[in-house]
């Protein structure tokens, strides 16, 4: 996940070492009062002076990662850089600071700083999971977002330390420098959505069979103004929930079937349930889309690009008269399974609310072709939010004529819902 807020990071660091330390049997201690209140803050070296027993994790200065300059965002068309994310290395400056005057006071600093640079270096990679005593290193605003930083403790030669001291006002002091990567910037949201795919090129294997060639469904819609609905065949399928899905190929036949499925969380092929309905007619299998894997509310079916797999059981006799079960798998096929979208009648306000699923996120939605924003609660004109995966509600952008039918589009996982439109009110 990209971040707008650079303060993220550097408020992880802060929450590690702070935890860190708390739990550390190193942690400094005091023969009258027991362990000493260490304060971990953001603030530059020349800032550590309010209060003894201070550990400065301070952002300096920040390059851009090459590896990830002018890459595109995924799911996104070929656009403007400003729509693609900018990758950052994060360069950090760690020194402790006690106020004591005497000797005691360097003996204190170079504790504390061991105590900061051991955190730093026994989680060298920080995510969702990372946690000290039941303290999570990442802020709320950062978890569940995917993002993964890695430190690394920078060899700077001595000259250049103290270069960096004598270049302000403050005496040298003992530092250690860290670099964090890779950061990625937040990209800006496109503001409009190109078309909808109906078909694409699709690589067959050569060789013996069973094999499968391609998958195919069928898209129904009603055009505003039309008396009956519309039938268009897409191939490879594009099926929402409820919809079938036909599996098209050679030698599908002579045995019992099993059809596998590989997508979003699904990392291996996995057996559907019978709910699936899998049957054929000679060299076309038919299966009905459901919104679970095999029926387990634990394993549901999320919109996205699949890969299908038919696994073939044949059952032979030999020429000694004994039975012989092989199965073969076919090469996998791709289709879509596309988040299925039934708007209700528009509000005088705007509103109308969408049914259908599975609407999880990454969720994406647009009327007329300008991108709806994402809240969290009643939205806005030209705002949306999720009530439940199979429920989201919007409003309509302003300024749209009475009396026009507009399409409404939701995208999950890249994967574009079936046309539908509604009428301003």
């Amino acid at each position: 996940m990209a971040l707008h807020d650079l303060s993220l990071v550097t408020q992880s660091l802060v929450r590690l070492v702070d935890a860190a330390i708390k739990a550390s049997p190193a942690r400094p201690t005091s023969p009258v009062t027991g362990p000493v209140d260490v304060i971990v803050t953001s603030l530059p070296p020349d800032m550590l002076t309010t209060e003894d027993n201070m550990v400065g994790i301070y952002l300096y200065h920040l390059v851009e990662e090459a590896a990830h300059k002018n890459q595109p965002w995924p799911n996104r068309p070929q656009t403007p850089i400003r729509y693609t994310p900018m990758g950052l290395n994060l360069h950090y400056l760690v020194t402790a600071r006690s106020t004591r005057i005497d000797e005691l006071g360097p003996y204190r600093e170079q504790l504390l700083l061991g105590l900061a640079v051991k955190a730093l270096h026994d989680y060298p990679i920080i995510d969702d999971h990372t946690s000290i005593g039941g303290t999570k290193a990442f802020p709320l605003q950062m978890l569940d977002g995917g993002n993964r930083l890695r430190l690394a403790l920078r060899h700077i030669p001595p000259n250049e330390a103290v270069a960096y001291w004598t270049a302000g006002s403050q005496p040298l002091r003992l530092s250690a420098y860290y670099e964090v990567s890779v950061v990625l910037v937040e990209p800006e949201e496109p503001a409009t959505a190109s078309g909808r795919v109906f078909t694409w090129g699709v690589t067959t294997f050569v060789g013996g069979l069973p094999q499968l060639s391609t998958s195919r469904s069928t898209v129904v819609l009603r055009i505003p103004g039309e008396a009956a609905d519309r039938r268009i065949e897409v191939q490879p399928a594009q099926a929402a929930l409820g919809d079938e899905l036909t599996l098209i190929g050679t030698g599908l036949g002579g045995g019992s079937l099993e059809l596998r499925l590989r997508g979003p969380d699904l990392t291996a092929p996995q057996p559907v349930g019978p709910l699936w309905a899998v049957n054929s007619a000679g060299d076309a299998v038919f299966a009905t889309v459901q919104d679970t894997l095999d029926g387990d509310p634990a394993r549901p079916i999320v919109p996205g690009t699949y890969a299908a797999t038919l696994a073939v059981t044949r059952v032979t006799t030999l020429a000694d008269g004994t039975s012989h079960t092989q199965t073969i798998a076919t090469n996998e096929t791709p289709f879509q399974i596309v988040p299925k979208v039934e708007p209700g009648a528009v509000a005088a306000t705007g509103e109308v609310t969408v049914t259908g699923g599975r609407f999880v996120a990454p969720v994406r939605a647009s009327v007329a072709g300008l991108a709806l924003t994402l809240v969290a609660g009643a939205p806005g004109p030209g705002e949306f939010r999720i009530v439940s995966p199979t429920e989201l509600e919007l409003r309509l952008p302003a300024g749209a004529p009475s009396g026009t039918w507009v399409p409404v589009r939701v995208l999950v996982n890249g994967s574009e819902s079936p046309p539908r439109w509604v009428q301003v009110p």
